[in-house]
Parts: structure tokens; C-alpha cells; sequence
């Protein structure tokens, strides 16, 4: 039978001020002795640094990927319209796959997204696969198709499924 404690302690779960004391002992302060809201301001000051590292990294990614500079990427917000217009006004080199700004093509990686999307579309899945490929050849990034999609067009076919 399963022993369940009151919110004081015991030998079941924790309580709220037992978690707090765990917490802060793992705090290692940098100044000597801390008290305990020392302590906690610490330990968010630690989680606002690696958020900041994180998105620093994310920038860098977006710079690797997409060949752009700092300026390019620290001034470019990623949110879906404004990716779609930087491709579309040449800001960003890509194209789309499909008809009305549809399936945005800036990298491999978007390469890999829009080939696995493509049957969730209205458009003709034939004609979305064949633009994919098309863009894929002309930026290079053949490395964002799947395998078997390269186990077809090394056997001289077209890379297109066969239905």
C-alpha cells in the first residue's frame, strides 16, 4: 500500500519549503555566503544567461543556413510573413514550391520540411515534388531530400515516387 504524506514533510513527497532548501543548496554563490531570495535571483540570472546564449546560437544558425550576415539576420524577424516577402523580394535566396507563396524553400532544411508536407496539400502533389526538386538542384540542397529520394535519382530516375 502506498504511503501518502501531508504537505509537512515525511517520507513521502517533499514540501513546498523542503523543494525550496534542496533548491538553493544547489545554488554554489559566487560571493561567499547567499540568503535565500540571493540565492533564487542567482539562479534566474543563470536562466536569463543561457537564454541569451540560446538565442545567439539560433542567430548563427539562421546565419549558417540562410548565407546571411549578422546585420541580415539580428534584423530579420523569422516570423512566417516576413520569410516569405525576404524570399519573395530577393532578400533571402529560395523560392517557393507551390502557387501563392506556398511551401517557402530558403534551405536544406526547409527543403527536408516541404517534401514531407507536400500530401497535406490541395495543390497536385506531382507538380509540388517536381518544384522541390527543381529548387533543391538550383540552391544545392539536395542533402534536405530523403534517401529514398536519392536512391531514385541514382538510378537514373526522376526522384519522384512512383504511384
Amino acid at each position: 500500500m502506498m504511503n501518502n504524506t501531508s504537505l509537512s514533510g515525511g517520507t513521502g513527497s517533499l514540501s513546498n519549503e523542503d523543494k525550496r532548501k534542496r533548491r538553493m543548496s544547489l545554488v554554489t554563490p559566487r560571493d561567499g555566503y547567499m540568503d535565500g531570495p540571493s540565492a533564487m535571483n542567482e539562479m534566474m540570472e543563470r536562466k536569463r544567461m543561457r537564454g541569451a546564449q540560446f538565442r545567439e546560437m539560433k542567430m548563427a544558425d539562421y546565419r549558417d543556413r540562410m548565407g546571411l550576415t549578422f546585420d541580415e539576420a539580428s534584423e530579420m524577424n523569422f516570423a512566417d510573413k516576413e520569410y516569405r516577402l525576404a524570399i519573395k523580394e530577393g532578400k533571402m535566396k529560395g523560392a517557393f514550391a507551390g502557387e501563392g507563396m506556398s511551401f517557402p524553400i530558403a534551405s536544406p532544411e526547409d527543403v527536408r520540411r516541404a517534401w514531407s508536407s507536400v500530401g497535406r496539400s490541395d495543390q497536385p502533389t506531382k507538380k509540388l515534388q517536381q518544384n522541390i526538386l527543381r529548387i533543391a538542384r538550383k540552391f544545392n540542397w539536395m542533402n534536405g531530400l530523403p534517401k529514398a529520394v536519392h536512391d531514385r535519382l541514382k538510378k537514373g530516375g526522376t526522384g519522384l515516387p512512383e504511384n
